[in-house]
Protein backbone atom coordinates (compact mmCIF):
# COMPACT_ATOMS: atom_id res chain seq x y z
CA UNK A 1 0.00 0.00 0.00
CA UNK A 2 3.16 2.28 0.12
CA UNK A 3 2.13 3.47 -3.32
CA UNK A 4 -1.33 4.61 -2.99
CA UNK A 5 -0.69 5.99 0.85
CA UNK A 6 2.09 8.05 -0.85
CA UNK A 7 -0.28 9.51 -3.52
CA UNK A 8 -3.72 9.56 -1.19
CA UNK A 9 -2.73 11.32 2.08
CA UNK A 10 -4.67 10.28 5.09
CA UNK A 11 -6.32 11.77 7.41
CA UNK A 12 -7.20 9.41 10.47
CA UNK A 13 -9.81 9.30 11.95
CA UNK A 14 -11.53 7.50 14.92
CA UNK A 15 -10.51 3.93 15.81
CA UNK A 16 -12.70 1.27 14.35
CA UNK A 17 -14.57 -0.64 17.35
CA UNK A 18 -12.57 -4.10 17.83
CA UNK A 19 -15.33 -5.94 17.31
CA UNK A 20 -16.20 -4.63 14.21
CA UNK A 21 -12.69 -5.28 13.06
CA UNK A 22 -13.62 -9.48 14.38
CA UNK A 23 -16.78 -9.15 12.35
CA UNK A 24 -15.18 -8.72 9.26
CA UNK A 25 -12.06 -10.39 9.45
CA UNK A 26 -13.18 -13.62 8.28
CA UNK A 27 -14.66 -11.39 5.00
CA UNK A 28 -12.67 -8.67 4.30
CA UNK A 29 -8.72 -9.29 2.97
CA UNK A 30 -5.77 -8.15 5.48
CA UNK A 31 -5.33 -5.26 3.36
CA UNK A 32 -8.50 -3.71 4.22
CA UNK A 33 -8.49 -4.52 7.64
CA UNK A 34 -4.79 -3.02 8.26
CA UNK A 35 -5.79 0.32 6.58
CA UNK A 36 -9.31 0.30 9.31
CA UNK A 37 -6.52 -0.67 12.46
CA UNK A 38 -4.34 2.07 11.12
CA UNK A 39 -6.52 5.28 10.03
CA UNK A 40 -9.91 4.54 11.14
CA UNK A 41 -12.79 5.58 8.80
CA UNK A 42 -10.76 8.39 7.66
CA UNK A 43 -10.95 9.82 4.33
CA UNK A 44 -7.67 10.87 1.97
CA UNK A 45 -6.75 13.45 -0.05
CA UNK A 46 -9.47 16.13 1.30
CA UNK A 47 -12.24 13.93 0.85
CA UNK A 48 -11.71 13.03 -2.45
CA UNK A 49 -12.12 9.16 -1.07
CA UNK A 50 -13.45 7.90 2.38
CA UNK A 51 -12.79 4.67 3.84
CA UNK A 52 -16.31 3.82 5.35
CA UNK A 53 -18.01 2.34 7.37
CA UNK A 54 -19.77 -1.09 6.07
CA UNK A 55 -22.82 -1.24 7.89
CA UNK A 56 -23.77 2.92 6.90
CA UNK A 57 -24.03 1.92 3.63
CA UNK A 58 -24.96 -1.87 3.25
CA UNK A 59 -28.47 -0.45 2.70
CA UNK A 60 -27.79 1.86 -0.69
CA UNK A 61 -25.71 -0.88 -2.28
CA UNK A 62 -28.55 -3.64 -0.97
CA UNK A 63 -31.24 -1.32 -2.89
CA UNK A 64 -29.00 -0.25 -5.94
CA UNK A 65 -28.61 -4.01 -6.65
CA UNK A 66 -31.88 -5.32 -5.68
CA UNK A 67 -31.28 -7.23 -3.29
CA UNK A 68 -28.60 -8.08 0.01
CA UNK A 69 -25.62 -9.91 -1.24
CA UNK A 70 -23.83 -11.05 1.92
CA UNK A 71 -20.08 -11.21 0.69
CA UNK A 72 -20.40 -7.70 -0.95
CA UNK A 73 -19.24 -5.07 1.11
CA UNK A 74 -19.03 -1.30 0.74
CA UNK A 75 -15.45 -0.26 1.40
CA UNK A 76 -14.89 3.33 0.02
CA UNK A 77 -16.99 6.29 -1.00
CA UNK A 78 -15.76 8.87 -3.45
CA UNK A 79 -16.49 12.77 -2.81
CA UNK A 80 -19.22 12.31 -5.46
CA UNK A 81 -21.09 9.40 -3.65
CA UNK A 82 -19.85 6.66 -6.06
CA UNK A 83 -19.58 3.47 -3.75
CA UNK A 84 -16.97 0.93 -4.06
CA UNK A 85 -17.69 -2.11 -2.76
CA UNK A 86 -15.74 -6.06 -2.50
CA UNK A 87 -17.23 -8.85 -3.92
CA UNK A 88 -16.37 -12.14 -3.01
CA UNK A 89 -17.22 -14.35 -5.46
CA UNK A 90 -15.65 -17.53 -4.77
CA UNK A 91 -13.67 -19.17 -2.07
CA UNK A 92 -10.34 -18.16 -4.04
CA UNK A 93 -11.57 -15.17 -6.15
CA UNK A 94 -12.66 -11.54 -5.15
CA UNK A 95 -12.76 -8.35 -7.01
CA UNK A 96 -13.71 -4.58 -6.07
CA UNK A 97 -16.34 -2.95 -8.07
CA UNK A 98 -17.52 0.48 -8.43
CA UNK A 99 -21.57 1.46 -7.81
CA UNK A 100 -22.04 4.79 -10.05
CA UNK A 101 -25.25 6.11 -8.80
CA UNK A 102 -25.15 9.11 -11.16
CA UNK A 103 -25.44 7.03 -14.51
CA UNK A 104 -26.49 4.22 -12.51
CA UNK A 105 -24.14 1.46 -13.92
CA UNK A 106 -21.69 -1.10 -12.00
CA UNK A 107 -18.17 -2.21 -13.22
CA UNK A 108 -15.27 -3.92 -11.78
CA UNK A 109 -12.44 -1.75 -10.66
CA UNK A 110 -9.78 -4.82 -9.63
CA UNK A 111 -9.70 -8.27 -9.33
CA UNK A 112 -7.89 -7.68 -6.19
CA UNK A 113 -8.06 -5.27 -3.17
CA UNK A 114 -4.65 -4.68 -3.65
CA UNK A 115 -4.82 -4.11 -7.26
CA UNK A 116 -7.55 -1.73 -6.12
CA UNK A 117 -5.48 0.78 -3.92
CA UNK A 118 -2.35 -0.19 -6.08
CA UNK A 119 -2.92 -0.17 -9.69
CA UNK A 120 -7.04 1.50 -10.15
CA UNK A 121 -6.62 4.71 -8.10
CA UNK A 122 -3.35 5.43 -8.86
CA UNK A 123 -4.58 5.83 -12.60
CA UNK A 124 -4.66 9.43 -13.90
CA UNK A 125 -7.76 8.91 -15.83
CA UNK A 126 -9.57 7.64 -12.88
CA UNK A 127 -8.94 9.99 -10.62
CA UNK A 128 -9.84 12.75 -13.28
CA UNK A 129 -12.75 10.50 -14.80
CA UNK A 130 -14.25 8.66 -11.86
CA UNK A 131 -13.20 10.55 -8.96
CA UNK A 132 -13.46 13.77 -9.90
CA UNK A 133 -10.18 15.71 -9.04
CA UNK A 134 -10.51 18.81 -10.71
CA UNK A 135 -14.57 18.81 -9.44
CA UNK A 136 -13.44 17.84 -5.95
CA UNK A 137 -11.24 20.85 -5.78
CA UNK A 138 -13.48 23.46 -7.07
CA UNK A 139 -16.49 22.07 -4.76
CA UNK A 140 -14.47 22.14 -1.75
CA UNK A 141 -12.98 26.08 -3.02
CA UNK A 142 -16.42 26.76 -3.24
CA UNK A 143 -18.32 24.71 -0.77
CA UNK A 144 -16.11 23.72 1.94
CA UNK A 145 -14.58 20.54 3.23
CA UNK A 146 -16.80 17.51 3.40
CA UNK A 147 -18.57 16.16 7.06
CA UNK A 148 -17.57 12.64 7.50
CA UNK A 149 -21.53 11.77 6.19
CA UNK A 150 -21.63 13.56 3.70
CA UNK A 151 -20.60 13.84 -0.20
CA UNK A 152 -21.04 16.71 -3.01
CA UNK A 153 -24.03 15.69 -5.45
CA UNK A 154 -25.24 17.56 -8.37
CA UNK A 155 -28.78 19.34 -8.37
CA UNK A 156 -31.00 18.59 -10.50
CA UNK A 157 -29.02 15.51 -10.68
CA UNK A 158 -27.45 14.17 -13.67
CA UNK A 159 -30.05 12.07 -14.71
CA UNK A 160 -32.74 15.29 -14.78
CA UNK A 161 -30.47 17.79 -16.52
CA UNK A 162 -27.75 18.40 -14.27
CA UNK A 163 -23.64 18.88 -15.43
CA UNK A 164 -20.83 17.49 -13.97
CA UNK A 165 -19.96 21.21 -13.80
CA UNK A 166 -19.35 23.81 -10.29
CA UNK A 167 -22.58 25.73 -10.76
CA UNK A 168 -24.49 22.63 -10.37
CA UNK A 169 -22.88 20.58 -6.96
CA UNK A 170 -24.07 20.81 -3.77
CA UNK A 171 -23.56 19.06 -0.55
CA UNK A 172 -24.76 16.98 1.64
CA UNK A 173 -25.88 13.56 3.50
CA UNK A 174 -24.10 10.62 1.74
CA UNK A 175 -26.50 7.65 2.19
CA UNK A 176 -29.48 9.91 1.86
CA UNK A 177 -28.37 11.22 -1.57
CA UNK A 178 -27.87 7.34 -2.77
CA UNK A 179 -31.23 6.69 -2.09
CA UNK A 180 -32.64 9.17 -3.50
CA UNK A 181 -30.65 9.00 -6.47
CA UNK A 182 -32.18 5.75 -6.56
CA UNK A 183 -35.78 6.74 -6.30
CA UNK A 184 -35.06 8.93 -9.14
CA UNK A 185 -35.76 6.58 -12.34
CA UNK A 186 -37.96 3.90 -9.99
Amino acid sequence: MEDFLAAYHPEPAAAVDPTQLAHYQPILPAEVLALWQEYGFCQFNGGLLRLVDPALYRPALTQWLGGERPHYVPLALSAFGDLFYYRQLTETDADVCLLDPHYRRVATCAWSVGGFFEDYLLEEDVREDVLRESLVAEAREALGPLAPSEIYYFTPALALGGAEELAYVAKGDAPTHLHLLFALNQ
